[in-house]
């Protein structure tokens, strides 16, 4: 699987998506990735195709057959790509998980918290409350996480 490729598809679904969800956040991601420090035993088109398309479920529900045969995918990466934010199985799907959870802990995730919040309504010390319960749930599965 060609990244440029993939790329080349995803990028203009992003411009759809709200500014903490942009293609931005995924590069954020694909930096975080160099954090974790992956093995180099992982099946990279899978971990490539988890990572460019994250913020892209819904499409990909929508979009099967369309997907599968345009990158000539097997459903287990479908499969992955589902349940990597909340039961990742995989190495793979572990590492994109973790990956963006690290860009929604601290400092970083505090300010993005309130930025979304602020995006549906909500008032910034309900932002901060909202943070600080969901900070204690966060579980990482991966060592570097």
């Amino acid at each position: 699987m060609n990244s440029k490729i993939l790329i080349k598809f995803v990028k203009p679904l992003y411009k759809k998506k709200d500014k903490l969800h942009n293609f931005l956040h995924i590069l954020k991601i694909k930096s975080n990735l160099k954090k974790l420090k992956p093995k180099k035993n992982l099946d990279q088109n899978k971990l490539e195709f988890i990572l460019y398309f994250h913020g892209l479920k819904d499409y990909v529900k929508q979009n099967e057959f369309l997907i599968t045969k345009k990158f000539d995918l097997s459903k287990s990466y479908l499969h992955a790509l589902y349940r990597h934010t909340k039961n990742p199985k995989s190495i793979e799907e572990k590492l994109i998980h973790d990956a963006n959870l690290l860009d929604n802990v601290g400092k970083a995730g505090l300010k993005k918290c309130i930025a979304y919040g602020k995006l549906i309504g909500r008032s910034k010390q309900d932002s901060i409350a909202y943070f600080k319960s969901a900070i204690k749930k966060v579980k990482f599965y991966t060592k570097q996480g």
